[in-house]
């Protein structure tokens, strides 16, 4: 597998990798392969923000997943990669980062519905625990204050994202849980084995007393959806549809830059000790 983070994988033999029958390389420098910020998310659009941030961006896909590699203020390492929804595809996705990048952090981000009537749409949520449906769970030690429009508690993991109010209201009365996504505990479960610090950052798109369309479902939670073209065909055959998508679009724009410039902050304090010590 080729790696994102600013060079292509070493010959066998050099710096950062040993060859049959020799000893371990000699490392001059850090090894850049390496990350200290992982990232998985379910589609750029919920980091296209943070994405244009980053210089000296490599990219490559591996098995469906999309990886990324590039610096944040010169100095910080980032490693995102883009997998589908689904736990087994999010689990391939956060195993592959940690053997190829073995970042320090990994943050599991992307967008959300509230599951709670103080979650409002553009606010921010941290996973103090994740739940799913089956009786899974797992702490997440999560050393980040929550604020007014930040908030923390149990997030769950639903095997599909829920559309109506009522099935939210239904998932937050069986969870207790406060938001609602379809990837975060397959990413939790594959740090807690490898011993890497975790994080669940989740944007906030919808409310708990929202409906929303599938269309608009498909465009915001499910872009590799089959079902997208066909649920935008029928969308454009109403001009008051297309308005109630482009609603949805902004909804999503905005959820993302808020995303954006907290994930940015959390990043640059989580990389500070990290980046002091490497030089």
């Amino acid at each position: 597998m080729a790696n994102a983070m600013g060079q292509d994988p070493p010959e066998q033999g050099s710096i950062g990798q040993s060859s049959a029958g020799q000893g371990s390389a000699e490392e001059t420098g850090p090894d850049k392969a390496t990350a200290d910020i992982g990232i998985v998310c379910v589609h750029a659009r919920e980091i296209r923000p943070l994405l244009k941030r980053l210089d000296r961006v490599r990219r490559y896909t591996d098995r469906g997943c999309t990886f990324r590699g590039g610096f944040l203020n010169e100095v910080i390492r980032i490693a995102v990669v883009e997998a589908p929804r689904g736990f087994a595809s999010q689990r391939m996705a956060a195993e592959a980062l940690v053997s190829e990048h073995r970042p320090e952090w990994i943050i599991s981000t992307g967008f959300s519905s509230a599951l709670s009537e103080n979650v409002r749409a553009g606010d921010l949520s941290l996973a103090t625990e994740i739940c799913d449906t089956h009786g899974n769970s797992i702490a997440v030690p999560c050393p980040i204050p929550g604020s007014r429009r930040v908030h923390s508690g149990r997030h769950v993991c639903a095997d599909a994202h829920p559309l109506t109010a009522e099935s939210k209201s239904r998932l937050r009365d069986s969870s207790g849980a406060i938001a609602v996504d379809t990837s975060s505990l397959a990413v939790a479960q594959v740090c807690q084995g490898a011993g890497i610090r975790f994080l669940s950052i989740r944007a906030i798109a919808v409310e708990l007393a929202e409906d929303i369309p599938e269309a608009a479902a498909a465009m915001m939670f499910r872009p590799d959806s089959r079902a997208l073209g066909s649920a935008f065909a029928t969308v454009l055959r109403s001009l008051q549809q297309m308005s109630e998508m482009n609603r949805w679009r902004m909804r999503s724009t905005e959820a993302s830059d808020h995303l954006d410039r907290y994930l940015t902050g959390v990043i640059l304090r989580l990389s500070e000790k990290l980046v002091r010590d490497r030089f």
